[in-house]
């Protein structure tokens, strides 16, 4: 027990001892850092002082930033790609939480209709798997009762 032990405590600190050397991968240097957001900084002010300027309209008068950038509109991206509703699938709402979870997604999505049907469709699935399921088990235990 005690060799275990031992040599268990050794593998530890020799991962310790091997990942030692990699301690400069969490200086953080802020110039860079600055140097990096700085084209981000920009279009931010600019989009800030004219809220109504759309994608378009910024493409024709800083097409070199969005370039450089890599930016693209929100309309060229495919209709799933929308963000979930607080990092989790609608899906996964509704089969999670049932009602409620559909609830959430509704109120949250601002009454997205689409994201909705997936929460109601999640709720339906784990219902569908709870009614087969218990359909089985009792099934079995009917089964082997002998009655």
């Amino acid at each position: 027990m005690k060799k275990t032990l031992l040599s268990l405590l050794l593998v530890f600190f020799a991962g310790f001892t091997l990942f030692a050397n990699d301690a400069d991968l969490f200086n953080l240097d802020y110039n860079a850092v600055e140097a990096e957001f700085s084209q981000l900084n920009q279009l931010a002010d600019m989009v800030k002082s004219n809220s109504d300027m759309t994608y378009s309209a910024l493409k024709l008068e800083h097409g070199n930033l969005i370039e450089s950038m890599n930016l693209v509109s929100e309309s060229s991206l495919p209709s799933d790609t929308k963000n979930p509703v607080l990092g989790i699938p609608s899906f996964l709402w509704g089969c999670g939480l049932g009602v409620v979870g559909i609830l959430v997604v509704y109120i949250i999505s601002d009454e997205d209709k689409a994201e909705t049907k997936k929460a109601l469709w999640g709720c339906l699935t784990w219902t569908a798997v709870v009614v087969v399921v218990d359909v089985v088990w009792w099934g079995a235990l009917w089964g082997t009762s002998g009655l």
